[in-house]
């Protein structure tokens, strides 16, 4: 483990001795603890491709793929009725 210094206000400071006095927990080990939690919670999600398209995808062909569908026509085909 490295050391560090960290500032607290009196108020802090003086729950922080409470909470690990009342939990016979140093002040050290609350302080780690929070942190972890905190920096976990943050911790933006990692996001993971579920597949790859060979053409780029359907965002280079949007508007090919809505006329397709019939959206802004009026006419709505069905996909599952169409075949390739």
């Amino acid at each position: 483990m490295e050391r560090t210094t960290v500032y607290l206000d009196a108020e802090l400071k003086r729950r922080l001795k409470s909470a690990a006095t009342r939990t016979r927990r140093s002040e050290a080990s609350m302080i780690r603890e929070a942190l972890e939690h905190y920096l976990t919670a943050e911790a933006p999600p990692v996001l993971r491709p579920v597949g790859r398209s060979v053409d780029g995808g359907v965002a280079h062909r949007i508007d090919d793929e809505l006329e397709r569908l019939g959206f802004g026509t009026g006419e709505r085909s069905d996909p599952a009725a169409e075949t390739s």
